[in-house]
């Protein structure tokens, strides 16, 4: 009898880990030789009822004049279009802001910052989806950097 209860509780186990929603999806971000795993600042999909908000998930990288910025995304950020916006210093030392095109399908972007830049200082991975023939911003992951000497 104890062994029948004991595998009942396990299989029970099993199957209850088998419905677990799957994590949020994430970004990583890589630039002069560090790398940063990045979870949603926030994500509110079509058709749920709840938005998930973090707004402590910005991660933060270390790095020099000129180096890119290599983006990852999961397939939960690729399934639907997304895009790219940064700001940067330039040389008045004037914060100014940019974009990308926007991205489909693709798994990976590399951020070039612009001749002008003397130093990137946010990047924000936004996903994006389509609401009444409209694109609305659906998720956000972010990156803060630091000037490396």
């Amino acid at each position: 009898m104890r062994r029948a209860i004991t595998a009942t509780l396990a299989g029970a186990t099993i199957v209850l880990a088998g419905c677990s929603a799957p994590p949020p999806p994430d970004v990583t971000f890589y630039t002069d030789g560090e790398t940063a795993n990045a979870s949603p600042m926030w994500l509110c999909e079509v058709g749920k009822e709840k938005c998930l908000q973090d707004l402590h998930a910005m991660v933060t990288l270390p790095t020099r004049k000129g180096q890119p910025v290599q983006i990852s995304v999961s397939s939960g950020v690729a399934d639907s279009p997304w895009g790219v916006v940064f700001s940067y210093i330039d040389k008045d030392g004037q914060q100014m802001a940019a974009s990308s095109t926007l991205i489909t399908k693709d798994l990976s972007y590399t951020l070039t910052p612009p001749p002008e830049a003397e130093r990137l200082v946010y990047v924000e991975v936004q996903k994006l989806q389509v609401v009444r023939g409209k694109l609305v911003q659906a998720g956000v992951w972010a990156l803060g950097t630091s000037q490396r000497p």
